[in-house]
């Protein structure tokens, strides 16, 4: 009884054949990929996209079936190959190949697009930082002027108070989320220096619910509360005050600022109108997209902010 043997030995006629059986299939995907894809996918053109695909196919098993059957024995001269699969065979072949290809193309499309989103998001939230910085060292000065005109004892408490806000300001709010305490504490530490200018009982901050071990985006709150001490302290209103308020409820945050109209006489107030207000917009929206809900009022008297994150 006589046995076949198989061999399992790779020669090089299995090579050569593997690279032209491979040939057709490298040629549709890459016309796919660098012609179909951009001139048409990416355009919107999805269904003058798929009829080319249908064509494009039908040209590679076309061609497939011309390789081998006509083209091959010229150039291997010496080796016998024939087509093994038909037309609607080889054109599965190409579908699958094409399936393939495009999704591991729209995937690595997708991740480079979630790469540049996230490093233009990293540099607009350094470049809205960096506006915040000299503006509010602007007014922190401004104040710390004001009191060493007056010769006030406490001018150099001061300005180691306002050293240690601009560390928080420019190394530590570098993070993307810093704790809600330190946060707290800064706003805090701005207020401890407004009061000297604009006396205690004028202003009111209140604390409410546990902030500990909570995080939060650095430098939302400051903004709003500097707006409301130069509109509102130093605006020249009748009664003017400013009340702050920080609320935890689970991990939902409240913030309220609420201030008295006046006329700013702050020289700098319409060229900085508005702009740490506007960056917190900004802010909110790239940082915390569909959980967070601000309202502001704008009335006659008074000046009003709400604000409401969802905790991470």
């Amino acid at each position: 009884m006589n046995v076949l043997k198989v061999s399992a030995e790779v020669k090089q006629i299995d090579l050569i054949y593997a690279a032209v059986f491979h040939l057709p299939i490298v040629c549709v995907v890459y016309l796919n990929l660098n012609l179909l894809f951009p001139l048409l996918w990416e355009r919107g053109n999805y269904f003058s996209y798929a009829g080319a695909v249908l064509v494009l196919t039908a040209l590679g098993s076309g061609f497939y079936l011309l390789l081998f059957d006509n083209l091959i024995d010229y150039i291997f001269k010496g080796y016998y190959f024939i087509a093994y699969y038909s037309f609607w065979d080889i054109s599965l072949f190409f579908a699958i190949y094409l399936f393939i290809s495009s999704l591991l193309h729209l995937a690595r499309g997708w991740f480079r697009a979630e790469e540049l989103e996230k490093e233009k998001s990293q540099a607009e939230l350094k470049a809205l930082k960096s506006q915040i910085n000299p503006h509010f060292l602007f007014n922190s000065l401004n104040s710390i002027y004001s009191m060493a005109r007056k010769e006030s004892k406490e001018v150099p408490d001061k300005i180691v108070q306002l050293s240690d806000l601009m560390r928080h300001i420019i190394y530590e709010s570098d993070a993307d989320f810093i704790d809600l305490e330190k946060e707290v504490e800064m706003l805090q530490n701005y207020i401890d220096m407004q009061n000297l200018r604009s006396g205690k009982s004028q202003i009111v901050f209140n604390i409410v619910g546990e902030i500990r071990e909570k995080k939060i985006a650095p430098l939302l709150f400051l903004p709003f509360v500097e707006n409301s001490f130069k509109h509102g302290m130093k605006g020249g209103a009748e009664n003017a005050f400013v009340k702050i308020n920080v609320e935890v409820s689970g991990k939902v945050l409240h913030f309220e600022v609420e201030n008295s109209k006046g006329k700013a006489n702050d020289p700098f107030s319409a060229k900085y109108h508005g702009i740490g207000v506007e960056n917190v917009r900004k802010r909110l929206e790239m940082i915390y997209p569909n959980q967070h809900k601000l309202k502001i009022s704008d009335n006659k008297d008074t000046f009003k902010v709400l604000l409401q994150v969802q905790l991470n």
